[in-house]
């Protein structure tokens, strides 16, 4: 065998046993949460029931709505979510690398959404997983030969993962179950293992399912010079585990998968999410869904109490059901039928109440209390909702803080890198050809910020106008024109319908001579009538005032 494959098994195996306390961790949080990951601990028939444990979908709703809420504020594909900037400011004045960026914004976004790289997709179910589970994991490639985006989610019972010591994932080992067939369309029968080709070979045995495995990670021993797929920074190689044998090596220039983790412990390389919080509840409310549908069934139709020797036949409790008694048993029971309703003493409403806590509890665990955040209006001031953003920014911020610089930032770079190499953006200026870009995130952090700034724009207006009006000169403290700009940003006004600063001023200068121009006139045609006027017509006023 190989020693580097005998190597990157052992290592396979010792990272599996490193993780197996996770294993029924997450198995018990997709139980609730995302039935249909249920399978950490055991493999499930396609089409079999997943919901079958559960007696209140508050906990699925909850995590449904967090990834929805993650996916619309992180990446909207309603609005641009990131803007290409270049890394010298001076030289955003420049038209061509505006026109560049602009172009280059446009095809990346086009990319992203392109039916046939089905982001959108396997995007949402990374943003599910990373709720319920803390860590997703995404493929960002492109599809060889056509210059496409390509991405792909990879279930986390077939994930391995580690980190470098910054303690950035750089590592991921990816397992895949394939018949003998199957992998022999993928590979090619010639790159199999043996016992894979014997499988193939049989007639009664090319179904018979074996473990493939991709490992993908940093490359020490190249050369750099080289740019071949064996010498790349990342090195992609696939093993065929039931035969030890390496079937292909190839590389990437970024490390293809992006592995989101909510938040992580020390020590810990797989993050714990939300779900994690909200799970001892999530049982809890589990049990008081199941007791109190047992409690409704009995008080709908109750369990019944009759003497055993008074009926003839049995209690017939069905709809047009007749049941016969003994006569002779009303004088001994007070002249009552001997049928009666057992009361439980159960208390529905006090149920339903703890119910109702427990749910709200799992909500607020799933943000909810502050996704939702108040427009303004009569019932609030401009001070409570300028509080109420602050709030949100200091609860939410630091969770999207992280989710941008692990899921979107390393997204976005890695698809740009493989559009650029692609040629999709044409030729860029030298200064950003040679790395001169950054990527700037629309968050919802950044918005905020921007709401609260505009509202603090709106106090401080209010509180000056006192003072304003005694003393105008104030307002010479403010920057109008960078105001006006920010404000429109805020607001969400696309940046495009702002004039170029270098316009503006154009324009102004303009406007200044003209003034200028109608002023002189205006005190021509002044001195002139007040000459008439005074018939004082002197050649050389003459000669001051009128136009040559």
């Amino acid at each position: 065998m190989d020693k580097d494959v005998e190597r990157l098994l052992d290592r396979y195996e010792r990272l599996k046993t490193s993780r197996s306390t996770w294993l029924s961790h997450w198995q018990e949080l997709a139980e609730f949460f995302l039935p249909r990951r249920a399978d950490f601990l055991g493999e499930r028939a396609p089409g079999e029931k997943r919901t079958e444990k559960q007696f209140d979908g508050t906990p699925m709703l909850a995590a449904r709505n967090l990834a929805s809420a993650i996916d619309g504020m992180l990446k909207p594909k309603n609005q641009r979510w990131v803007t290409l900037r270049p890394a010298d400011d001076e030289l955003s004045r420049r038209e061509d690398v505006r026109r560049w960026l602009q172009h280059a914004e446009d095809r990346l976004f086009d990319a992203l959404y392109d039916p046939h790289a089905r982001f959108v997709q396997y995007s949402a179910e990374v943003d599910l997983d990373l709720v319920v589970f803390g860590t997703g994991v995404l493929y960002v490639g492109e599809h060889v030969g056509q210059g496409r985006l390509a991405f792909r989610s990879h279930h986390l019972k077939n994930a391995l993962i580690e980190v470098n010591e910054a303690g950035e994932v750089d590592t991921v080992f990816l397992t895949v179950r394939l018949t003998a067939r199957q992998a022999a369309a993928r590979y090619g029968i010639e790159n199999l293992g043996e016992r894979t080709r014997e499988a193939l070979e049989k007639d009664d045995e090319p179904d018979q399912e074996f473990t493939f495995l991709r490992v993908c990670m940093p490359r020490a021993d190249r050369h750099r010079r080289r740019a071949d797929a064996v010498n790349l920074p990342f090195a992609a190689i696939d093993i065929d585990v039931a035969s030890e044998h390496k079937i292909a090596e190839s590389g990437f220039h970024e490390f293809p998968y992006v592995v989101p983790r909510w938040e992580t412990t020390t020590d810990e390389i797989y993050g714990r999410g939300p779900a994690m919080l909200a799970l001892p509840d999530a049982k809890s409310l589990n049990q008081m869904g199941k007791t109190l549908l047992k409690a409704g069934h009995k008080a709908v139709d109750p369990p019944l109490l009759a003497p055993s020797d008074s009926f003839k036949s049995a209690v017939r409790t069905w709809p047009g059901g007749i049941s016969y008694y003994d006569a002779s048993v009303l004088a001994t029971s007070g002249g009552r039928i001997p049928i009666q309703p057992l009361n439980t003493g159960a208390h529905m409403p006090l149920g339903r109440e703890m119910q109702n806590d427990i749910r709200e509890q799992i909500w607020n665990a799933f943000f909810r209390n502050i996704l939702n955040l108040p427009s303004q209006g009569p019932q609030m001031t401009a001070t409570e909702i300028i509080e109420r953003k602050q709030e949100f920014v200091r609860v939410i911020g630091p969770v999207f803080g992280r989710l941008e610089a692990d899921y979107t930032g390393p997204l976005v770079e890695r698809a740009f890198s493989v559009l650029f190499r692609a040629g999709a953006f044409g030729e860029a200026p030298p200064e950003i050809a040679d790395g001169g870009l950054r990527f700037e995130y629309v968050s919802p952090i950044s918005k905020a910020h921007k709401l609260i700034e505009v509202g603090a724009l709106s106090k401080t207006s209010l509180d000056l106008q006192p003072v304003i009006g005694v003393a105008p000169q104030v307002t010479d403290n403010f920057d109008h024109d960078r105001i006006a700009r920010d404000v429109a940003e805020a607001n969400g006004m696309p940046l495009d319908w702002l004039t170029d600063a270098t316009k503006v001023e154009a324009t102004r200068g303009e406007r200044t001579q003209a003034m200028a121009a109608e002023k002189t006139a205006a005190d021509a045609e002044r001195l002139l009538d007040g000459a008439v006027k005074a018939q004082t017509l002197d050649p050389k006023l003459l000669k001051s005032v009128l136009p040559v």
